[in-house]
């Protein structure tokens, strides 16, 4: 067999073999992919039914494809699989019970963080303009700290330790 044979009987091959691979999903119609992109695959948790490849999700496929068939709604469906998988099949969990707790936490921490940050920033701008009480003594420190004074003899200024009363 020459090469270009060789390449042509293995491309025909490929192209048999990934054909079967996908001809279940030929058959499945757009609104059933639509309702399975709703839907969590549970064999590989973080993908939709529509998005994985695993052989349950080719199944669920299937029945989703047979249930419209049977002229359910959308709605149907989901309960359909609810029924079988519980709330968490869903990829958006209802809103109600825990899963509004769910729905809202989010919510409530932001505006809870936004009120704190407001009532902070309200506190140390009022702090910011309340003015500071020194005594004649305490200012003359400052002064000489900081070199406004000048310590005598050129020394540097050094704090004094201040009297620890225990």
């Amino acid at each position: 067999m020459t090469r270009h044979g060789r390449r042509v009987l293995l491309a025909a091959v490929l192209a048999v073999l990934l054909g079967s691979a996908f001809a279940q999903d030929v058959e499945i119609g757009s609104r059933a992919f639509d309702i399975a992109r709703n839907l969590r695959c549970p064999v590989c948790v973080s993908e939709s039914v529509a998005d994985s490849s695993a052989q349950i999700a080719q199944q669920m496929r299937t029945v989703i494809q047979e249930r419209i068939d049977e002229g359910m709604t959308d709605q149907q469906i989901y309960a359909y699989f609810q029924a079988s998988y519980g709330d968490w099949i869903m990829l958006q969990p209802p809103k109600r019970g825990v899963h509004l707790f769910v729905w809202l936490l989010p919510v409530l921490v932001a505006l809870t963080a936004l009120a704190v940050v407001a009532v902070l920033a309200r506190r140390w701008l009022a702090a910011s303009r309340t003015p500071i009480n020194a005594s004649a003594e305490e200012l003359a420190r400052v002064r000489q700290l900081l070199g406004e004074g000048g310590p005598a003899g050129g020394q540097e200024a050094r704090p004094e330790p201040e009297s620890r009363d225990s």
